[in-house]
């Protein structure tokens, strides 16, 4: 058997002491110093301001001129019966049930009619809490409609500075004898106008934290329509226009 060898060992030569460099090489890094503690006093006049504008804007919403209807009174009932060429031909209750899920403050359903016989379906609901405004978008489909267009439309309504944003829905029946409708419909809250359902519920939710009058209301228009859609979505809109510029007069808690 081959005899293993010993390996020798391996006389490794230390540094000098004496030698500078090496001594440097062996004294382990100083510890990073610590950060300043946070000096929070310095973020005190910005958030004192902040504090200050969030009063003055809450003061000015609270304080700003604006019209309502008194607790418990009924003024759906002032919208006008001849409005241009429509005259109020019918006025029909909501059923039952959608009284009952709703719960509204008041509300108006009206059948209008022209020189042409054409029909609109005109209805207000008016409500001071969140649940008396369902998504109309769920509510059509639920009652077997199905949308062949859904767009944001613009009402001009003379004497407000800006137009009012509202949505314009083709539909479709989807049960029974095949039935075609545009409607038009938007929401006036305390804090302004709006297209859908989700906003004006927060809307409504801060004008009773800020303590203003919470009533809103659900404006709908809606026309039975055919082969010609857009003449009967412009005649719809027209008037729309015409009632809401009626009711800036007689219901400025709706249309101000």
């Amino acid at each position: 058997m081959e005899e293993i060898k010993a390996q020798e060992p391996h006389l490794v030569e230390l540094p000098d002491m004496a030698d500078d460099s090496a001594i440097s090489d062996t004294v382990p890094p100083e510890a990073p110093l610590a950060a300043p503690p946070m000096d929070w006093k310095r973020f005190g006049l910005p958030m004192a301001l902040l504090g200050l504008i969030m009063v003055g804007v809450l003061l000015a919403v609270q304080y700003m001129p604006r019209v309502a209807a008194r607790p418990g009174e009924k003024t759906l009932n002032r919208v006008p019966t001849q409005i241009g060429d429509w005259q109020l031909q019918q006025e029909y209750k909501m059923s039952a049930e959608a009284a009952n899920e709703l719960k509204p403050d008041e509300y108006i359903a009206r059948i209008y009619v022209n020189s042409l016989g054409e029909e609109v379906d005109f209805t207000v609901l008016a409500g001071s809490h969140t649940g008396a405004f369902h998504n109309p978008q769920v509510c059509f489909r639920v009652q077997n409609w199905e949308f062949a267009d859904n767009r944001e439309v613009l009402l001009n309504v003379p004497g407000l500075k800006e137009p009012i944003h509202a949505r314009m829905v083709h539909l479709i029946s989807l049960q029974g004898p095949k039935r075609e409708a545009v409607g038009i419909y938007f929401y006036a809250t305390p804090l302004g106008y709006r297209s859908d359902t989700s906003s004006a519920r927060i809307l409504l939710l801060t004008a009773r934290v800020a303590g203003m009058h919470q009533r809103a209301y659900f404006v709908r228009f809606l026309k039975p329509t055919g082969s010609h859609f857009e003449r009967d979505a412009q005649t719809l809109k027209a008037f729309a226009e015409q009632t809401l510029a009626a009711m800036r007069q007689t219901n400025p808690e709706v249309v101000r």
